[in-house]
């Protein structure tokens, strides 16, 4: 048994701080002061603080999970990862997921829904969709609705091809095109196609290289780098400079052994 000794409101926030035997004990909701009508002088057995510190808890995780969700929405799952890193008790946090769904403010079914909606807007593929939507913490059967809502209409090659357009630098090498449309979740079947007629990096890269001087570059490297022989170092940037020079990696290293030996 404990004395309520002090109630002292917050100026700023609606919560009281309540003393016990004269020492504080705990900080509680405006509203469960007054629901309870707690006064100075009450008695509070040891279960009825426990009650209270129950309370007390619910009603500051429904208040974080307010401010979190309006900061950010999140489904059911992720929202009861925030509140266990903020340290609540397993039935804390059931009880305020339960109160948040009872009003409406978690509806995994529709938050799903507008995420993938704006995914396919984006230019990802349901594949990319669908993990993404996963890692969010959505259950695999409010995935595949959302998705099939979404995606009803969806035509992968004409998006990819759009998206090959408005991104001219991921035309440039076939290798290029199909990296860029394999992260966003494209098939190996419809990247093939829109990709067909690039050209591929090798082919690009001696069109553009045409012949090379090795001799001219093996006096540069020389003059640059004439520690070769005994650093390491040396030896990796002076291949780093034959390659930025056109050279490829059979002739860098040739041309590297020749000037080690020599």
């Amino acid at each position: 048994m404990a004395e309520i000794t002090r109630l002292a409101p917050s100026a700023t926030k609606p919560v009281v701080r309540v003393h016990l035997d004269g020492s504080f004990w705990a900080t509680l909701p405006v509203g469960l002061v007054a629901d309870q009508r707690l006064r100075v002088g009450d008695d509070l057995t040891d279960a009825r603080r426990a009650s209270f510190e129950q309370q007390a808890q619910t009603e500051q995780a429904f208040a974080y999970a307010l401010r979190s969700l309006d900061f950010r929405m999140a489904s059911r799952a992720k929202m009861g990862e925030r509140l266990t890193r903020k340290g609540y008790a397993p039935s804390v946090i059931t009880q305020t997921l339960d109160r948040c769904d009872a009003l409406g403010i978690l509806n995994d079914d529709a938050l799903a829904r507008g995420r993938a909606r704006r995914l396919m807007e984006a230019g990802q593929a349901p594949y990319s969709a669908r993990q993404r939507l996963r890692k969010q913490g959505f259950a695999p059967e409010v995935v595949e609705a959302a998705l099939a809502e979404a995606y009803a209409a969806f035509d992968a090659e004409k998006v990819a091809r759009r998206l090959l357009e408005s991104r001219p630098s991921t035309t440039k090498t076939r290798q290029r095109a199909y990296a860029f449309l394999a992260r966003r979740g494209f098939g190996p079947d419809v990247i093939g196609r829109v990709t067909a007629d690039l050209v591929p990096a090798a082919v690009k890269t001696a069109t553009a290289r045409g012949t090379l001087d090795v001799a001219a570059l093996e006096q540069q490297v020389r003059r640059r780098y004439p520690t070769i022989g005994s650093d390491a170092g040396a030896g990796r940037r002076a291949y780093a400079y034959c390659v930025r020079h056109g050279a490829t990696s059979v002739e860098t290293q040739q041309l590297l052994q020749r000037l080690r030996t020599g």
